[in-house]
C-alpha cells in the first residue's frame, strides 16, 4: 500500500477527550507495539491515548510540577515493555508511566552548561530496543542517554554546524541496529550516529 493512502483522522480543538489545544494542539505521538497512540497534547498538559483507529481510551497529566503533572509535554516515546516516557519542557524533566498512564518515575530537573542528567528544554525523546532513552536537550545543544530507570548513561554533542555538533536538535529516534537519529533544526539537517 502507498504510504499516501488515506485511512483515517481524529481530534478537534477543545479541552473534551479526544480533542486538543487551540493554542498548541498535539506536539508529538508514539505507537506501542500493540497499536495504541499516545499523544502529547502540550497545551492541555496531558498525554491521550487511543486505539489505532482514532478510539479515545484513556487520558492522564494536568497542570503543574508534581508526579503525573505536566506544564508543556512535548514530547513522547514508548518502549517494548509498554512504558511511555514524557518529555516536559518547562520543568526539564522526564517522566514514566505505564500504558495506562500510572506515574512509575522521573529524572531531570533545571541544568545548564552541561550538567550531566539535568537538561534545559527537552524537547525530543526516543528508545531503542535495548530499553535505552534518548533525549534531545534542546537548549543545551546536546543528546543526552539514559537507561529506562533513568540513570545517565552518555551524552554528545556541542553548539555549531560541524560534524556532531547541534543548533537547536528537537528530534531524536533510534533504529534496531542501535543507530541514532537526530533532527537538528537549525542547521536543517539530519545527523546519524552509532550507539553501541
Amino acid at each position: 500500500m502507498p504510504c499516501d493512502t488515506f485511512l483515517t483522522a481524529w481530534g478537534s480543538a477543545g479541552s473534551g477527550n479526544g480533542q486538543f489545544s487551540i493554542y498548541t494542539g498535539p506536539w508529538d505521538v508514539a505507537v506501542d507495539g500493540s497499536g495504541n497512540v499516545y499523544v502529547a497534547d502540550t497545551g492541555n498538559h496531558r498525554i491521550q491515548k487511543f486505539d489505532a483507529n482514532g478510539t479515545f481510551l484513556t487520558t492522564w497529566g494536568s497542570y503543574g510540577s508534581g508526579d503525573g503533572q505536566f506544564e508543556s509535554p512535548y514530547g513522547v516515546a514508548t518502549d517494548a515493555s509498554g512504558h511511555v516516557y514524557v518529555a516536559d519542557i518547562d520543568t526539564d524533566r522526564i517522566q514514566k508511566f505505564d500504558a495506562n498512564g500510572t506515574f512509575l518515575t522521573t529524572w531531570g530537573g533545571y541544568g545548564r552548561l552541561g550538567t550531566d542528567g539535568q537538561f534545559y528544554t527537552p524537547v525530543g525523546i526516543g528508545t531503542d530496543g535495548s530499553g535505552h532513552v534518548y533525549v534531545a536537550d534542546t537548549d543545551n545543544e546536546r543528546i543526552q542517554k539514559f537507561n529506562a530507570s533513568g540513570t545517565f548513561l552518555t551524552k554528545w554533542g556541542t553548539f555549531g554546524s560541524g560534524n556532531g555538533q547541534f543548533r537547536v536538535p528537537t528530534g531524536v529516534a533510534a533504529d534496531g541496529s542501535g543507530n541514532v537519529y537526530v533532527a537538528d533544526s537549525d542547521n536543517d539537517r539530519i545527523q546519524k550516529f552509532g550507539c553501541p
